[in-house]
């Protein structure tokens, strides 16, 4: 079967550190024909002429796509080819011809009008490649989700070390706990625990039924525990303050611990 083809735009000023080859060689590892000026035109001779078929001519090329950053939005021979592609798209015999652009840096709002209302495909996504096979070749990607569980957890910097954020991503659960190794806070590494909006770490708490002791875990575990009846839900959650990761974190329901093991 033969490859589709792709042609490529982009600012010659990205790759002056040879970005856009080193895309260019994660396409060429995938079935894709890429194609791009420096590969595909003939010196000597026209150079919008022979753009400009390479992009309009279905013999020539299957899809169209450009790597879209300040400089090829500023660059007006990009913005040409952005043109011919959609003139091509647009028409009676192109209306199932892909248009689509790589991003990096580039906020929605500064995007062409003609691209907002295309799916993009941001470069830092781990699985951009693969979505841009399935561009070129007019299919859905078919994205996997894996790896996650209930819990968003998160470190924050602060100004005395770090804090760790745990909550639910749906679910609402009150009373709630957490818990380090005992010998972690008496230490001093594990400094205290607050409840406080989601993604925002709090500067102290307001708390019911709080808990700030030295307890023993149902299996035995000596533990230093923080809790109340304060939930965490979707919007907010549990703040774990510490100077150096803890070998071990337990929260949840204060019947119910689930363990963060960073040993």
């Amino acid at each position: 079967m033969t490859n589709k083809k792709l042609w490529l735009t982009y600012a010659w000023k990205d790759n002056e550190d040879r970005d856009i080859d080193f895309i260019v060689q994660v396409l060429d590892g995938l079935p894709l024909d890429v194609r791009f000026d420096r590969r595909s035109l003939v010196p000597g001779q026209r150079l919008w002429t022979q753009i400009g078929g390479a992009i309009t001519d279905p013999a020539e090329c299957d899809a169209w796509g450009i790597v879209l950053t300040a400089n090829s939005l500023a660059s007006q021979p990009c913005m040409e080819e952005l043109c011919y592609a959609l003139d091509r798209a647009l028409s009676s015999n192109g209306s199932s011809f892909p248009v689509f652009a790589l991003l990096h840096r580039v906020v929605a709002k500064d995007l062409p009008p003609a691209l907002r209302v295309r799916l993009c495909i941001p470069l830092e996504g781990a699985d951009w490649s693969k979505q841009v096979v399935a561009a070129v070749e007019n299919r859905s990607p078919g994205l996997v989700i894996n790896g996650l569980d209930q819990w968003l957890i998160k470190e924050h910097q602060v100004q005395d070390g770090i804090a760790l954020e745990v909550r639910p991503r749906f679910d609402r659960i009150a009373p709630f706990a957490m818990a380090v190794d005992l010998d972690e806070k008496a230490q001093g590494n594990v400094l205290r625990c607050s409840p406080g909006p989601a993604n925002r770490v709090p500067d102290g708490h307001a708390a019911f039924n709080w808990i700030d002791s030295a307890q023993t875990l149902t299996d035995g575990t000596p533990a230093w525990v923080w809790g109340g009846d304060n939930e965490a839900s979707s919007t907010y959650s549990y703040y774990l303050f510490y100077r150096r990761r803890p070998k071990r974190v337990w929260f949840g329901h204060q019947q119910n611990l689930f363990l963060l093991n960073w040993e």
